[in-house]
């Protein structure tokens, strides 16, 4: 049986012959590029002789198809994204299983670092069973060849408004009262909780009303804040780059003291300064250093 190749400039999409109610698998991708790429997805989506130019035989897929499917256990139909290259680089996976009738989210992960964040989101995933801030762990195995995580996969929409509110903010506070380590306060004396760490309107999905996060292998322990001053910050730099990050800041002020009010913090400047410090340290080892120079800055203003 084929699959169906979809390329890009960073990487590749394969998806298998979908079935009426199996569109979801298409969500693997979003044509956020130029027209002639919207259009091409488009043609690629809804016109059956398009993907047959892209069809590719299970055979000469170039990763190892057999191996997840082994993993997994089931028989089921996979759509699979390649990922983006690099050390974290990892195959995620949306699938049908054809014995269940119901659809499910995967990962694939073979490099050290991959798999590290991989176990990384298993623990927590474990830590917030039935809390409803997470998508159901189904299951996860390890072999030589790589660890394989399944999930529930939540049907749901990003948030419609990608500006920072009390929504935001409430969905933040959910994680205060939760920890990765016993003390609840860092080496600075700087007060501590669970950060999801990627805390982000792509990592949002709005299901039956209620919020909840997905894609969790950075969370870590962290200086209260952090997230949300993640979310007010990245925002800034997708969709304002010429903002000045202090600026940004200045114009949440609001926003932050209801947070940090909630929490018992009157003063955020310290945990301000924590979160640009980490955050100087995350686009280094990234090598994106333009950015890390915006957290420079705000660290100095």
């Amino acid at each position: 049986m084929p699959l169906y190749r979809f390329k890009t400039f960073t990487t590749s999409y394969y998806f298998p012959k979908i079935e009426r109610g199996q569109e979801y698998m298409y969500g693997l991708y979003s044509a956020y590029g130029s027209l002639p790429s919207k259009i091409l997805w488009w043609l690629f989506r809804n016109v059956s002789l398009v993907r047959q130019i892209f069809a590719v035989s299970e055979e000469n897929v170039d990763f190892p198809l057999e191996t997840i499917r082994t993993l997994d256990g089931t028989k089921s139909k996979m759509a699979f994204n390649m990922g983006s290259p690099g050390v974290e680089q990892k195959i995620s996976i949306l699938g049908w299983n054809e014995e269940e009738q119901k659809p499910f989210f995967a990962k694939f992960s073979q490099s050290e670092r991959a798999r590290k964040l991989t176990k990384n989101e298993i623990r927590l995933y474990t830590l917030l069973k039935d809390t409803g801030l997470t998508p159901e762990l189904y299951s996860y195995k390890e072999s030589d060849e790589g660890i394989y995580l399944k999930t529930e996969c939540l049907k749901g929409k990003r948030p419609a408004n990608m500006d920072v509110n009390n929504e935001i903010v409430d969905l933040a506070l959910k994680l205060s009262p939760y920890h990765l380590k016993d003390a609840g306060e860092n080496e600075n004396g700087l007060r501590t909780s669970l950060s999801h760490g990627d805390f982000c309107p792509w990592n949002i999905l709005v299901v039956n009303g209620k919020m909840r996060l997905i894609d969790w292998e950075v969370a870590d322990e962290r200086p209260l804040g952090f997230d949300i001053l993640t979310y007010i910050c990245q925002i800034s730099l997708l969709f304002h780059p010429e903002k000045e990050l202090s600026t940004v800041i200045d114009e949440n002020r609001a926003i932050l003291e209801r947070y940090f009010n909630a929490v018992g913090i009157s003063d955020y400047t310290p945990y301000l300064h924590a979160f640009a410090k980490e955050k100087i340290a995350y686009e280094i080892s990234k090598e994106h250093e333009d950015t890390a120079e915006k957290f420079r800055k705000l660290l100095k203003d």
